[in-house]
Parts: structure tokens; C-alpha cells; sequence
């Protein structure tokens, strides 16, 4: 199996009413749940951060950093085959629709 990194991007819930977050809570944990062992954790992130460009830099940008739909809202690490597979698990996510996905393959494997 390898390990892949499903990046959510997009403010999809900033607009959502507290019934639509609670039905897409519910939707997530019923979607963790079919996956299992293949799902490995992920997170909401918040919409603030730094920027650093390079060690040498005395000033920080505080975010966020780009338009609303390329902010990486969070992120799914899971499991898979192969790529055919995590794309597969990322098309069946509730988040589909609200959020982009972008699907890629962590390069090296897990350290021990």
C-alpha cells in the first residue's frame, strides 16, 4: 500500500449554515468509517499561517496567502493501491463538491 495526501482546497464550508456543516459532519464520519484502516487522519486548517520564503527573511506574511479557491482548506492522508485508487477514495468524499481535491503520492515511505 502506499500513502497519499488528499489536499482540500477552497472555503466550500465558510458558507454553509450550522444544519449543512452537521449533515456534512455526519456524511464524514459515515466516509472515515467505510474506509477504515486506509484512512490515516487529516484536519481542518485554519485560514491563518506565515508565509517564510527563506531563512534570511526578516519579515513574515501573515495569511491567508491566495484567492479563496486555492486555499488549502485541510487535508485526508490515506492508503491506497495506487493512484487509480486514491482517486477513487477522494471521488467518494462528501468534501467533493465543496472543496477541490487534489490527490498526491507521499514520495517516500514511512520511516521506522
Amino acid at each position: 500500500m502506499q500513502e497519499f495526501l488528499l489536499i482540500l482546497k477552497g472555503d466550500g464550508m465558510n458558507h454553509l449554515s450550522p444544519n449543512e456543516l452537521q449533515g456534512i459532519l455526519e456524511d464524514y464520519k459515515s466516509w472515515v468509517g467505510e474506509l477504515g484502516e486506509d484512512y490515516l487522519g487529516g484536519q481542518r486548517l485554519e485560514e491563518n499561517g506565515a508565509l517564510l520564503r527563506s531563512k534570511n527573511d526578516a519579515i513574515l506574511t501573515d495569511g491567508p496567502f491566495l484567492e479563496s479557491k486555492e486555499i488549502i482548506a485541510g487535508f485526508f492522508l490515506i492508503q491506497a493501491k495506487n493512484q487509480k485508487e486514491a482517486n477513487a477514495i477522494a471521488l467518494s468524499s462528501p468534501h467533493l463538491g465543496l472543496y477541490s481535491i487534489e490527490v498526491r503520492p507521499i514520495a517516500f515511505p514511512k520511516m521506522s
